[in-house]
């Protein structure tokens, strides 16, 4: 599938561009990774110093120092990559009391090749998992009455997703299977053949509401407030369809019993064990706190959300966040404006849930951890926010701004991509100078050049958004399946039967002024003599 193509290059550029432990907490997860791959599935938690986690066996070869971490005037050329002794040592990791599942999927390639050369392929594995998650989303996508969810995809990835689906990490897992389940929901419960024709929706929920419950602790939380937006509300006559809904009950077995498994996982190991902190030694209430969050650090996670790239030591430029902020508005302003109320409420109520329910976890815990929290955290939620407002506002009554809105965000955000690859790669071949005007920014030139080359990234990169914006500019030239109904699952149209159906006509911008004439499912222009 060619959307799939397209994100696996341009995840692929990130892997192969990032040097060793480049990105937050790699080397962790790469000593969780391969210690699963060996066996050692549940090690006994584990404390060193205040350092919770477990201890794993792991080759020599893949504990290195990070050098440059932190520094980014440094380039990665004072590190040495993975490789050399195998012999093994004992070692403690933070992640080695997380669930196994994800670590089993890309831990493999480290067993079979404890280097670099291991490294990049268990990262390719993640990017696989990355793209291919959002490419099944985008195919449910082209099935949907509209196709304004393509503009929301391309809002929900950011360059920090990118840099983590090229990084062994699970959060870039989580944040796809957050926007795939989205997509799945949509299918499912605000189309008119939702419960029940396509097999295609059911599976993709599943798979990407097991995935968000499994890879990080606070998966199970993250999938009650999907299912609490999207299933509330929806009419008497949908529900009563769900509950008579054979795939439903199976759907919902099979997510209770993976989110069973993974708070069972979590209480058993103790995996939400972080750091302690005892700055605030008991002193700040769960009020204060939100206070903090909100009026405080809330702006940091804006930030870090589009891209506070490598160790949160790099900041893309102000451009690449001014273009995605923008994007991000073209979108939700409009839906928050011109839709349904119910439609308000999924799009508005997603994004203040998406900020509130984690920074609420946060407060509670303070008095214990701190604040730790990053904006990376909440993508699994907040990537289906924009997602859903493409979808509302492409339903808009006799016009549908998001096939040219979708070309214009493809031609903006993809090269953004690019050029955020191209910046890093700078930051670790040579260093960005701390307070000096940049005179280069070639990603091909420095100390450090990836095992690969430097310009295999750049032209996997190049290659990908050729890929992804031919891709969608020929994708939104051909109209979506017409379907009757409502967008929301609230109106008359949900009554449980089949959809009827209809002539999809598309109304000129000229003609949005005249009268219109419904009848029997079309939609045709008032003849006037």
């Amino acid at each position: 599938m060619i959307p799939f193509l397209g994100y696996f290059l341009l995840f692929g550029a990130w892997a192969v561009a990032t040097p060793y432990d480049g990105t937050p907490d790699e080397m962790r997860h790469i000593i969780r990774a391969y210690g699963v791959a060996d066996g050692q599935v549940a090690p006994a938690p584990a404390r060193e110093g205040k350092f919770p986690g477990a201890y794993h066996d792991v080759p020599s070869s893949l504990l290195r120092d990070n050098c440059f971490a932190f520094e980014p005037d440094r380039s990665a050329a004072c590190a040495e990559p993975p490789g050399g002794d195998r012999d093994e040592v004992r070692v403690l990791t933070p992640a080695g009391r997380y669930h196994p599942a994800y670590y089993a999927a890309v831990g493999w390639p480290l067993r079979l090749s404890p280097d670099m050369t291991g490294v990049l392929l268990a990262r390719l594995v993640n990017a696989a998992l990355v793209a291919g998650l959002l490419a099944a989303a985008t195919a449910v996508t082209l099935r949907l009455r509209n196709r304004g969810v393509l503009a929301g995809l391309l809002v929900a990835v950011t360059p920090m997703t990118a840099h983590l689906a090229g990084a062994i990490n699970p959060n870039g897992v989580e944040i796809a299977a957050g926007a795939a389940l989205v997509v799945a929901l949509i299918a499912i419960l605000l189309e008119p053949d939702g419960a029940g024709r396509r097999a295609a929706p059911w599976w993709l929920a599943g798979i990407a509401g097991a995935t968000l419950v499994t890879v990080r602790s606070a998966g199970p939380a993250w999938l009650a407030v999907i299912a609490l937006v999207m299933l509330v509300p929806l009419s008497l006559a949908r529900y009563r369809q769900l509950l008579r809904s054979r795939r439903m009950w199976l759907l919902a077995g099979a997510l209770a019993a993976a989110g069973l498994a993974s708070v069972g996982w979590t209480l058993w190991k103790r995996s939400n064990e972080l750091i302690p902190n005892a700055l605030y030694k008991g002193h700040l209430g769960i009020v204060d706190a939100m206070k903090i969050e909100i009026f405080d650090k809330w702006r940091r996670y804006f930030t870090e959300m589009i891209g506070v790239m490598s160790w949160l030591d790099t900041p893309l430029p102000p451009v690449i966040h001014l273009v995605w902020w923008l994007s991000v508005g073209a979108l939700l302003l409009p839906a928050v404006a011109l839709c349904r109320p119910a439609q308000r409420w999924r799009v508005a109520g997603l994004a203040l849930l998406a900020m509130l329910v984690p920074s609420l976890l946060e407060a509670v815990n303070v008095n214990t951890y701190g604040f730790v929290a990053q904006g990376r955290y909440y993508l699994a939620l907040l990537a289906g926010v924009p997602i859903l407002a493409g979808y509302f506002l492409a339903g808009l009554p006799n016009f549908d701004p998001t096939p040219r809105l979708t070309r214009l965000l493809a031609l903006l955000l993809l090269p953004a991509h690019l050029a955020s690859l191209f910046y890093l790669m700078v930051r670790y071949q040579t260093g960005l100078p701390d307070g000096a005007f940049i005179v280069s920014l070639n990603p091909l030139a420095g100390s450090w050049h990836p095992q690969v080359g430097s310009l295999t990234p750049v032209l996997m990169g190049i290659a990908a958004v050729v890929v992804l914006v031919a891709w969608h500019f020929r994708v939104t030239a051909t109209p979506a399946p017409a379907a009757a109904g409502p967008t929301d699952g609230t109106g008359s149209g949900d009554n449980g039967t089949a959809p009827q159906a209809t002539t999809s006509h598309t109304v000129p911008v000229h003609d949005l002024q005249r009268p219109m004439v419904v009848a029997a499912g079309q939609h045709q222009p008032e003849e006037r003599p």
